[in-house]
């Protein structure tokens, strides 16, 4: 699905929503006979603009309201993420107070249609309509500080990444520099790479996509790229950025992680391998999340630098995927393997 804050456009002002309810108010025109009494004239224009401007407020009003989605409703990772950076309370309160003067406005549109009806002389429908007015701005005005705090806030959740629920996750990991961005891209199905932000980071997603032909059907797989994200030990975070991390729990069906056997990316297998632990203990083994492990850099790397990788991670040579990602060479079996996980269990479903 697309980010559900996507919709959460720009909240004007409490003075331009009253501008412009106003300014319409006062162009509109009611269907009156030319013949018609001059204060029966009056009754029906003011009555008009009574009307307009304060249905105008509230459809307004209401389209504020339903441009933020519901918290309680959404999917567990943009909860999650909305409230790390929002303050999720603060926000229901405050829909809750621009709600709360919907019916007020109601009830000061049937009170004053209802003195208008009663009034004797022309210039008391002008005197009542600038009463609504004054009414109608004061009610509003005193919600500036709520219309502020949306507008304020909209930018933040509209930067949360949009993931696609319906089809599997595939969440690359690794040290930086393993080339963990060359596999998505190689492996892709599209070779155009969707790149959206991340909350608390200075870092982007990479999002691709792979295709995987079955008999009658096509099946798609999400494969995403974290740099900046699952590249180093998490205890080298403050608070917030290790929930918003950890918030990819939630969307992640597979661990891909990407191990380089040289010393060409700049970490040592140490340090790869408890990046790897440390996943592990959060990731695979909390949610319960499979995972494929790929020792890349095939070109680059010894023998000796190859068995001593699999020696310390205890591996058998079925246990890991051995690439070259620049070469495309081996990436073949990353495909047949989440084949395996993914479309032979769908696959064995529909007989």
């Amino acid at each position: 699905m697309k980010n559900p804050f996507l919709n959460f456009f720009y909240v004007p002002p409490a003075q331009k929503l009253l501008d412009i309810a106003f300014k319409r108010a006062m162009k509109s025109s009611a269907s009156v006979s030319k013949n018609a009494p001059i204060l029966i004239k009056a009754k029906k224009k003011e009555a008009k603009r009574i009307k307009v401007a304060i249905e105008e407020l509230i459809d307004r009003i209401l389209k504020i309201i339903k441009m933020v989605p519901i918290i309680e409703e959404l999917p567990d990772f943009y909860r999650e993420l909305a409230s790390l950076l929002v303050d999720t309370d603060q926000l229901r309160l405050t829909l809750g107070k621009l709600n709360g003067i919907l019916p007020i406005l109601s009830k000061i549109k049937r009170e004053y249609l209802s003195k208008l009806r009663k009034i004797e002389h022309p210039k008391e429908g002008d005197r009542i309509r600038r009463a609504v007015f004054g009414r109608v701005s004061s009610i509003l005005r005193k919600q500036s500080d709520n219309l502020e705090y949306l507008n304020s806030i909209r930018g933040k959740l509209r930067e949360i990444p949009s993931i696609d629920y319906s089809i599997p996750c595939i969440v690359c990991a690794g040290a930086p520099n393993v080339g963990k961005s060359s596999i998505v891209k190689e492996i892709s199905t599209k070779k155009k790479i969707e790149v959206q932000e991340y909350p608390f980071t200075t870092k982007k997603l990479i999002l691709g996509h792979l295709k995987i032909e079955r008999r009658f059907d096509t099946v798609s797989l999400q494969i995403m790229d974290s740099p900046g994200i699952l590249d180093r030990p998490l205890e080298s975070r403050n608070n917030i950025e290790k929930q918003a991390i950890l918030a990819l729990r939630l969307i992640s069906d597979l661990i891909l992680f990407i191990f380089d056997p040289t010393p060409a990316c700049g970490y040592t297998i140490e340090s790869q391998i408890n990046l790897f632990n440390e996943i592990k203990e959060n990731f695979i083994q909390k949610e319960n999340i499979n995972y494929i492990i790929v020792f890349n850099k095939k070109d680059l790397a010894s023998e000796s630098e190859i068995k001593y990788l699999k020696n310390e991670l205890k591996l058998t040579d079925d246990d890991f995927i051995l690439t070259n990602a620049l070469t495309g060479e081996n990436l073949d079996k990353i495909i047949a393997r989440l084949r395996d996980m993914f479309i032979k269990p769908m696959e064995s479903k529909d007989f």
